[in-house]
Protein backbone atom coordinates (compact mmCIF):
# COMPACT_ATOMS: atom_id res chain seq x y z
CA UNK A 1 0.00 0.00 0.00
CA UNK A 2 1.05 3.42 -1.14
CA UNK A 3 -0.06 7.29 0.47
CA UNK A 4 0.68 9.98 -2.24
CA UNK A 5 0.83 13.48 -1.00
CA UNK A 6 -1.64 15.95 -2.09
CA UNK A 7 0.53 18.39 -4.19
CA UNK A 8 -0.77 21.43 -2.09
CA UNK A 9 0.58 21.96 1.78
CA UNK A 10 -2.94 21.11 4.22
CA UNK A 11 -2.57 21.12 8.09
CA UNK A 12 -0.92 18.85 10.23
CA UNK A 13 0.15 16.95 7.41
CA UNK A 14 3.73 16.26 9.07
CA UNK A 15 2.10 14.95 11.83
CA UNK A 16 -0.56 13.03 9.65
CA UNK A 17 2.60 11.79 7.90
CA UNK A 18 4.47 10.43 11.18
CA UNK A 19 1.12 8.57 12.43
CA UNK A 20 0.66 7.12 8.66
CA UNK A 21 4.43 5.69 9.29
CA UNK A 22 3.91 4.80 12.74
CA UNK A 23 1.18 2.59 12.16
CA UNK A 24 3.10 0.41 9.11
CA UNK A 25 2.32 2.15 5.73
CA UNK A 26 4.83 1.32 3.87
CA UNK A 27 5.51 3.78 1.44
CA UNK A 28 5.18 7.55 1.24
CA UNK A 29 5.51 9.52 -2.28
CA UNK A 30 6.21 13.25 -1.70
CA UNK A 31 4.61 14.67 -4.64
CA UNK A 32 4.88 18.31 -4.29
CA UNK A 33 5.21 19.47 -7.94
CA UNK A 34 4.84 23.47 -7.01
CA UNK A 35 7.06 23.33 -4.35
CA UNK A 36 10.25 25.48 -3.34
CA UNK A 37 13.37 23.50 -2.80
CA UNK A 38 14.11 24.53 0.66
CA UNK A 39 10.62 23.89 1.56
CA UNK A 40 10.91 20.41 0.72
CA UNK A 41 14.05 20.11 2.69
CA UNK A 42 11.67 21.43 5.67
CA UNK A 43 9.35 19.01 4.87
CA UNK A 44 11.45 16.20 4.54
CA UNK A 45 13.56 17.18 7.81
CA UNK A 46 10.29 17.73 10.08
CA UNK A 47 9.24 14.01 9.22
CA UNK A 48 10.95 11.37 11.40
CA UNK A 49 14.41 10.52 10.05
CA UNK A 50 13.62 6.57 10.76
CA UNK A 51 11.20 7.22 7.92
CA UNK A 52 13.39 9.26 5.57
CA UNK A 53 13.79 5.60 3.64
CA UNK A 54 10.38 5.25 3.25
CA UNK A 55 9.72 8.34 1.16
CA UNK A 56 9.68 8.71 -2.70
CA UNK A 57 10.68 11.71 -4.41
CA UNK A 58 8.83 12.78 -7.54
CA UNK A 59 10.92 15.47 -8.33
CA UNK A 60 14.24 17.27 -6.57
CA UNK A 61 15.85 14.20 -6.94
CA UNK A 62 19.60 15.59 -6.03
CA UNK A 63 18.35 15.94 -2.48
CA UNK A 64 17.61 12.62 -2.16
CA UNK A 65 21.52 11.41 -1.12
CA UNK A 66 20.98 13.90 2.05
CA UNK A 67 18.10 12.31 3.60
CA UNK A 68 18.66 8.59 2.80
CA UNK A 69 16.16 8.52 0.32
CA UNK A 70 16.43 6.11 -2.40
CA UNK A 71 13.40 5.88 -4.38
CA UNK A 72 12.81 8.14 -7.14
CA UNK A 73 9.65 8.51 -9.06
CA UNK A 74 9.32 9.99 -12.58
CA UNK A 75 5.96 11.02 -14.22
CA UNK A 76 5.47 10.76 -17.81
CA UNK A 77 7.25 13.63 -18.85
CA UNK A 78 10.55 13.45 -17.39
CA UNK A 79 10.37 9.28 -18.09
CA UNK A 80 12.41 9.40 -21.33
CA UNK A 81 15.02 11.09 -19.59
CA UNK A 82 15.32 8.99 -16.33
CA UNK A 83 18.61 7.69 -17.13
CA UNK A 84 20.50 11.12 -17.81
CA UNK A 85 18.91 12.17 -14.36
CA UNK A 86 20.32 9.46 -12.67
CA UNK A 87 23.73 9.50 -14.40
CA UNK A 88 23.72 13.45 -13.03
CA UNK A 89 22.88 12.08 -9.29
CA UNK A 90 26.47 11.39 -9.44
CA UNK A 91 26.10 8.82 -6.75
CA UNK A 92 26.78 5.02 -6.43
CA UNK A 93 22.91 4.53 -5.05
CA UNK A 94 20.70 2.20 -6.31
CA UNK A 95 17.49 3.79 -6.55
CA UNK A 96 14.23 2.35 -6.78
CA UNK A 97 12.37 3.39 -9.38
CA UNK A 98 9.04 3.79 -10.23
CA UNK A 99 6.98 5.76 -12.65
CA UNK A 100 3.05 6.72 -14.04
CA UNK A 101 1.27 5.00 -16.74
CA UNK A 102 -2.56 5.66 -18.30
CA UNK A 103 -1.99 2.62 -20.74
CA UNK A 104 -1.45 -1.33 -20.74
CA UNK A 105 0.01 -0.28 -24.06
CA UNK A 106 2.37 2.01 -22.03
CA UNK A 107 2.78 0.16 -19.08
CA UNK A 108 3.90 -3.56 -21.20
CA UNK A 109 6.46 -0.83 -22.94
CA UNK A 110 8.63 0.15 -20.06
CA UNK A 111 11.74 -0.46 -19.45
CA UNK A 112 11.97 -3.58 -16.74
CA UNK A 113 14.15 -0.69 -14.73
CA UNK A 114 11.02 0.53 -13.07
CA UNK A 115 10.38 -1.69 -10.12
CA UNK A 116 6.65 -0.32 -10.59
CA UNK A 117 4.24 1.78 -11.91
CA UNK A 118 1.48 3.71 -11.24
CA UNK A 119 -2.02 2.99 -13.21
CA UNK A 120 -4.56 5.53 -13.16
CA UNK A 121 -7.60 6.14 -12.79
CA UNK A 122 -8.45 2.81 -12.19
CA UNK A 123 -12.28 4.37 -10.74
CA UNK A 124 -13.41 7.97 -10.83
CA UNK A 125 -10.57 10.02 -9.80
CA UNK A 126 -11.69 11.79 -5.73
CA UNK A 127 -8.97 14.48 -5.96
CA UNK A 128 -9.44 14.88 -9.57
CA UNK A 129 -13.27 15.20 -10.59
CA UNK A 130 -13.69 14.10 -14.09
CA UNK A 131 -10.77 12.28 -14.16
CA UNK A 132 -12.50 9.00 -15.22
CA UNK A 133 -11.52 5.65 -16.45
CA UNK A 134 -12.10 4.98 -20.52
CA UNK A 135 -12.30 0.98 -20.42
CA UNK A 136 -13.41 -1.76 -18.14
CA UNK A 137 -10.42 -3.26 -15.73
CA UNK A 138 -10.59 -6.70 -16.27
CA UNK A 139 -10.10 -6.30 -20.09
CA UNK A 140 -7.06 -3.61 -19.47
CA UNK A 141 -5.62 -6.37 -17.34
CA UNK A 142 -5.92 -9.25 -19.59
CA UNK A 143 -3.50 -7.35 -22.34
CA UNK A 144 -0.69 -7.08 -19.53
CA UNK A 145 2.41 -8.73 -20.95
CA UNK A 146 4.93 -7.33 -18.31
CA UNK A 147 5.11 -8.98 -14.82
CA UNK A 148 8.79 -7.79 -14.06
CA UNK A 149 7.21 -4.46 -12.98
CA UNK A 150 4.84 -4.61 -10.52
CA UNK A 151 1.10 -2.57 -11.02
CA UNK A 152 -0.33 -0.42 -8.48
CA UNK A 153 -3.75 0.69 -8.86
CA UNK A 154 -4.64 4.45 -8.47
CA UNK A 155 -7.33 6.68 -9.00
CA UNK A 156 -10.97 6.35 -6.37
CA UNK A 157 -9.67 3.88 -4.65
CA UNK A 158 -10.96 3.49 -0.79
CA UNK A 159 -11.36 1.29 1.66
CA UNK A 160 -14.45 0.32 0.07
CA UNK A 161 -13.06 -1.00 -3.57
CA UNK A 162 -9.40 -1.75 -2.58
CA UNK A 163 -9.70 -5.35 -2.19
CA UNK A 164 -11.14 -5.98 -5.43
CA UNK A 165 -8.45 -4.49 -7.09
CA UNK A 166 -5.93 -7.11 -5.76
CA UNK A 167 -8.48 -10.32 -6.86
CA UNK A 168 -8.47 -8.53 -10.22
CA UNK A 169 -4.48 -9.32 -10.60
CA UNK A 170 -3.19 -5.48 -9.55
CA UNK A 171 -0.14 -6.00 -7.06
CA UNK A 172 -0.95 -3.41 -4.76
CA UNK A 173 -2.96 0.01 -4.69
CA UNK A 174 -2.00 3.65 -3.89
CA UNK A 175 -4.22 6.12 -1.91
CA UNK A 176 -4.24 10.28 -2.54
CA UNK A 177 -7.59 11.73 -2.69
CA UNK A 178 -9.56 8.32 -0.73
CA UNK A 179 -7.24 9.12 2.12
CA UNK A 180 -6.62 12.74 2.29
CA UNK A 181 -10.45 13.45 1.43
CA UNK A 182 -12.17 10.58 3.82
CA UNK A 183 -13.83 12.07 6.56
CA UNK A 184 -12.05 9.97 9.31
CA UNK A 185 -8.43 9.16 7.09
CA UNK A 186 -6.27 7.35 9.70
CA UNK A 187 -9.60 4.78 10.02
CA UNK A 188 -9.54 4.68 6.36
CA UNK A 189 -5.71 3.82 5.97
CA UNK A 190 -6.39 1.22 8.31
CA UNK A 191 -8.92 -0.12 6.50
CA UNK A 192 -6.99 0.13 3.51
CA UNK A 193 -3.45 -1.34 5.10
CA UNK A 194 -5.30 -4.53 6.49
CA UNK A 195 -6.70 -5.35 3.56
CA UNK A 196 -3.18 -4.81 1.22
CA UNK A 197 -1.45 -7.04 3.70
CA UNK A 198 -3.79 -9.43 3.50
CA UNK A 199 -3.34 -9.70 -0.33
CA UNK A 200 -0.44 -8.26 -1.14
CA UNK A 201 2.10 -11.30 -2.44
Amino acid sequence: MIIVTPPHSIANEVETINNLFEEGLPLLHLRKPEIYTSKLRRLIESIDSEFHSKLVLHHNYEIASDYNINRLHFTERNRESFDSILKELKTDAEYIISTSVHTMTDFNQLPSRFDYAFFSPVYNSISKPGHNPKNDLREILKQRAAFNTKLIALGGITASNCGSLLIMGFDDFALLGGFWQAENPMEEFRKCLKISNDYVR
